[in-house]
């Protein structure tokens, strides 16, 4: 009788477990999430040692357009089992101009590009150190999966990540 109340107990702990691995599941995959961003490619922006990043992912969950300037988290175009933080300088339908290396002077020069509607072009804020939109094209906008909100590590970092547009100039706007 004494093993049945404990096996009782055990039971409902169990599924009370299970209830809240179900709640912190669905909150971490829809609603926020915390990410570390590594690498040097969204320097000055991140430190390229790493920091951690809460995504806001309700906004791609509903399937809503990332605004101009947000640093998005999203789906490797070139590699689907990695996640890779960048920035949304071009929107379906936007005419940019995104700066690119020319030569072996790393000078940076200037290429007009038309983002197809229900794309993204996406760059890192370190032009010279970042493999983005320019290297693998938009991307499309079911890839993006959420937008950097609060930087909360290191704690001297800690803020809101600053919406910008950088070193892209945006030439139209699309629809």
């Amino acid at each position: 009788m004494v093993w049945r109340r404990a096996f009782g107990d055990v039971r409902r702990h169990a599924a009370e477990m299970a209830r809240v691995v179900i709640w912190m599941t669905a909150i971490k995959t829809h609603v926020v999430d915390l990410t570390l961003c590594v690498g040097p490619s969204m320097m000055p922006t991140f430190n390229p040692s790493g920091d951690v990043v809460l995504v806001e992912r309700l906004s791609a969950a509903k399937g809503r357009t990332p605004r101009r300037g947000d640093v998005v988290l999203a789906t490797s175009p070139t590699n689907p089992t990695q996640l890779v933080f960048k920035r949304a300088v071009g929107l379906g339908g936007d005419v940019i101009d995104v700066p690119y290396s020319y030569g072996r002077n790393f000078k940076l020069r200037t290429r007009r590009v038309s983002v197809p509607a229900g794309s993204v072009w996406l760059q890192g804020d370190n032009p010279l150190n970042s493999t983005d939109s320019r290297d693998y094209g938009p991307v499309p906008e079911d890839m993006i999966l959420g937008r950097a909100w609060v930087r909360v590590w290191p704690p001297r970092a800690f803020g809101t990540v600053e919406n910008s547009m950088g070193v892209v100039e945006l030439v139209r706007a699309g629809a």
